[in-house]
């Protein structure tokens, strides 16, 4: 009797832990340079390099969602697409991120959901800088289960 209960105690004590222990948050840099308008005439387009959880190429396109006329002002609200195509294709990804881009503190500053591939579904985050008109920085991925 003394046995058994201590057993389950441990087992869950065990699950408990398991349970309670935040999940790995893959953790990415980016490193990108501007690439020219897209075809769609709407989005501007960055292509480079991302290593960490993932390795290989990034495509980062990207919007500003407010009126023309807004272009002006030195903060933009955009909306992006994110395409990590991962050398080994295991960690390969699309995001669909919103967030603001300050031109004139030469910030990014971005936050959305992978849409499709690994970790579907997953919150990103995007803390990046404007260097020269490119586009440096680090992408955490939250998977689902880790959000509370």
């Amino acid at each position: 009797m003394i046995r058994s209960t201590w057993l389950r105690i441990h087992v869950l004590a065990t699950l408990a832990g398991a349970l309670g222990a935040a999940a790995p948050q893959p953790m990415m840099t980016f490193r990108s340079a501007f690439a020219g308008l897209a075809a769609d005439r709407q989005h501007c387009t960055w292509e480079g390099t991302v290593a960490g959880a993932a390795r290989g190429r990034i495509t980062i396109a990207l919007r500003q969602i407010e009126e023309p006329a807004a272009a002006a002002n030195p903060i933009w609200h955009v909306a992006t697409v994110w395409t990590v195509r991962d050398e080994t294709g295991v960690h390969s990804f699309a995001a669909a991120l919103e967030g603001m881009v300050d031109w004139k503190a030469q910030t990014l500053r971005l936050g959305g959901t992978v849409t499709d591939g690994w970790l579907a579904g997953a919150w990103v985050e995007v803390d990046g800088r404007i260097v020269h008109g490119d586009l440096v920085g680090s992408l955490s991925l939250i998977p689902t289960v880790a959000r509370r």
